[in-house]
């Protein structure tokens, strides 16, 4: 029987954590450090954004201002767009095979 359990990450509450963040009036922006954190409900209502970091070691979850949130939103659409179109170009010229 095996009774190792595997840690499950929780989901994050944003306003939860928007709340507990801007309670103590300090926090940046992970991506352009700005340091204009609004009292919690004018951040939740301007877009502030906490992510969960797995890749980096300095901090498991991030504030994200509005303008960084739109324009990593922004950067996404267009990576999307560049790998589909990528995508389709390979397939339509299938590579020789190994070794010709």
């Amino acid at each position: 029987m095996n009774n190792e359990r595997v840690a499950k990450r929780l989901p994050i509450d944003i306003r939860e954590a928007l709340r507990a963040i801007c309670a103590y009036g300090k926090g940046r922006c992970w991506h352009c450090d700005v340091k204009l954190l609004p009292p919690a409900e004018r951040a939740i209502r301007a877009g502030w954004n906490v992510e969960r970091v797995e890749a980096q070691p300095v901090a498991s979850i991030i504030l994200v201002c509005p303008r960084c949130a739109r324009q990593k939103a922004r950067s996404a659409k267009t990576e999307g767009r560049s790998q589909k179109s990528e995508v389709r170009i390979r397939s339509k010229h299938p590579s020789p095979p190994f070794g010709v």
